[in-house]
Order: structure tokens, then C-alpha cells, then sequence
């Protein structure tokens, strides 16, 4: 990785996001339960309400940081939704989300959104509850980490962040030896343990078999895989 960015994260690693394997992947088979982090809900509805507030008292301009600025427009819901202000230096029209990463996003049950976004869930389901596409809650994701991390830099917010992350076992096949291959696959029928299948050699493999196998203090990581919004995938 190279640039800024990158340098910035050679000093120092970012938080690790952490999900569970005993989760199922949709709901279609078991029902996937509640794993809202109410710390971070509680965080981001607060710099949600800052950004969107209806306070009409102007802040500083965000293209030339002057402090020259008016109320142009009340918030009058459909539009605007929020104040707008000018900047009587700019002579531009501006609103608090201008120049951040929601500038331009609608959204609808905001704070349901908020509420889904640290679990372990798919977009399809966020998508329904919500009452939009999928594309629209994969947006408002990707939108709404550029900006969490704009406001904490050093990711330990954004390392709450699980919605619409599809994952992997960081593990070899323990059929085949297989590395990036293994891909949970359901749940046994007799005690409902977790299963994996490799895709290198097809063998299905239990969960808790490969973990009893490792040395001691071994710590399963996960990979997430970037893949487009799918109903149909198994859990």
C-alpha cells in the first residue's frame, strides 16, 4: 500500500475487526441474533445528529473555513432537509454534510441503519428491514466508514463495522492443506456445529475438529471477501 494512507497505517496497526463463526450468514435456514455493539450505536447517533442537525446557527464554511457565514434556508422538510447556509466570503451555498462523505446520501430509518451496521449481517436483510435496494445500504456503508474514519483515524471505530461482510476462515484445509480456500457451509445435523468446506479438494470439515488440532493459544482470524449483495447464498 503506498501513499499517505498507507504510511499512516505502518505506524501503527489498526484495530482488528472480530466476527463470529457460529453466526449464520442469512437468516434463511436459523434466525441470526442480535449483535448490536450499543457503544458504538451510541457514538455514531451522536455525530449523526451533530452533522444533521436542524440547529440553524451557521457554521464555519467548509471550503474556505471563514467564519463569515448566514442562515440561507430553514430545514423545511422534503427539501431542504437540513439548514443550508452561504458563505458570505465564498458567496457559496453550503449545508454541514457538504464536503464529507454523506454529502448527497437521503437516508431512511436512519437509526436502524445505524443499529444494523456493527452486526454480523447480510445487505440483502438490512435492505428489506430498511425498505430499499441493497446497492443503496452497500453505499450508505461505504460512504458512512470514509466518513467514521475521517472522524477517528485511528479505526477503532470503523473496527466496529460488520454489516454486509461476508467472511472466511483464515485457515488451511485440513484434508487437502489448502490455504484461501475454506468457506463456512452450514451447520452439522446432529449437534449444529459449524461446518467448512474447502474449495481446492470439496471435503467438508467441522469447525471445532480444526481448532482442537491447533497449538495452544491459536486465535482464528477471518478474511472478508468483496463480493456483490446475493439472497441466495447459504449460511
Amino acid at each position: 500500500m503506498t501513499g499517505r494512507y498507507g504510511a499512516e497505517m505502518t505506524k501503527a496497526a489498526l484495530p482488528k475487526r472480530t466476527f463470529d463463526p457460529m453466526l449464520p450468514r442469512t437468516g434463511h435456514y436459523r434466525p441470526i441474533p442480535e449483535t448490536e455493539d450499543k457503544a458504538f450505536s451510541v457514538w455514531l447517533q451522536g455525530r449523526f445528529d451533530e452533522i444533521l442537525s436542524l440547529s440553524e446557527a451557521p457554521p464555519r464554511c467548509p471550503h474556505c473555513q471563514g467564519g463569515e457565514t448566514v442562515l440561507k434556508a430553514r430545514a423545511s422538510p422534503p427539501r431542504p432537509v437540513i439548514p443550508v447556509f452561504t458563505c458570505q466570503t465564498c458567496e457559496i451555498h453550503f449545508r454541514r454534510t457538504t464536503g464529507t462523505p454523506l454529502s448527497g446520501l437521503k437516508f431512511r430509518k436512519l437509526s436502524l441503519f445505524i443499529c444494523l451496521l456493527s452486526q454480523q449481517r447480510p445487505v440483502t436483510e438490512a435492505a428489506e428491514a430498511i425498505g430499499v435496494k441493497a446497492v443503496t445500504v452497500k453505499r450508505w456503508i461505504e460512504r458512512t466508514r470514509e466518513w467514521i474514519l475521517q472522524l477517528d483515524p485511528t479505526g477503532h471505530w470503523d473496527a466496529k463495522v460488520r454489516l454486509g461482510m461476508e467472511i472466511r476462515p483464515d485457515i488451511p484445509c485440513p484434508n487437502c492443506g489448502e490455504t484461501d480456500h475454506m468457506h463456512y457451509r452450514g451447520f452439522a445435523s446432529d449437534d449444529g456445529g459449524r461446518l467448512f468446506r474447502c474449495n481446492a479438494c470439496g471435503q467438508f470439515a467441522r469447525l471445532s475438529n480444526v481448532l482442537r488440532e491447533q497449538e495452544p493459544g491459536f486465535v482464528l482470524e477471518h478474511r472478508v471477501i468483496a463480493r456483490p449483495p446475493s439472497s441466495r447464498r447459504k449460511s
